[in-house]
């Protein structure tokens, strides 16, 4: 394991930092080993990461999971599965040359849920992982899902209700 030997900026706080645990100044960053469990999509996955940045009390040895911990594990865990990271759905969207909102549209989501997505806030199903995948890789996927969406929509206005 290899922690910094002088004071850094994490989120804008300097090491070290005052422990809430033993109340020393003994706070640093540091890389460790972690075995991860987390649940997504209705099921626990442990998996093991190499080296996990946390803050860590070199006094105490109390650990602190900042966002970006959070961060590291989420990816990690999309890794782990094979699921697209924020980044790469970014970059189908760009080669697509389509929008977020379009984008939502066509799978029949919400808009908030793809800027959760590429802002690593949600992390999306296997199913619509791979709906995403066919969406950037056939253009034929993304025709039928724009028609779709607009036969839905004009289906939608001429629907009554025949009870």
């Amino acid at each position: 394991m290899s922690k910094t030997s002088s004071p850094e900026l994490t989120n804008g706080k300097p090491y070290p930092r005052h422990c809430a645990a033993c109340g020393k100044d003994a706070v640093a960053f540091r890389q460790i080993p972690y075995d991860a469990r987390v649940r997504h999509d209705g099921k626990l996955h442990t998996f093991h990461i190499t080296t996990l940045g946390v803050d860590e009390c070199e006094h105490c040895g109390e650990q602190y999971f900042t966002v970006n911990t959070d961060e590291q594990i989420s990816l990690a865990l999309r890794m782990f599965l094979g699921l697209l990271a924020p980044d790469e759905i970014r970059d189908g969207l760009l080669q697509c040359s389509v929008n977020q909102r379009t984008f939502a549209e066509h799978l029949g989501i919400a808009a908030e849920t793809v800027c959760r997505w590429l802002s690593g806030a949600a992390i999306q199903t296997r199913s619509m992982d791979n709906m995403m995948r066919l969406y950037f890789s056939l253009a034929s996927v993304r025709e039928a899902l724009a028609n779709r969406q607009t036969m839905c929509a004009e289906g939608a206005t001429t629907y009554t209700d025949q009870r």
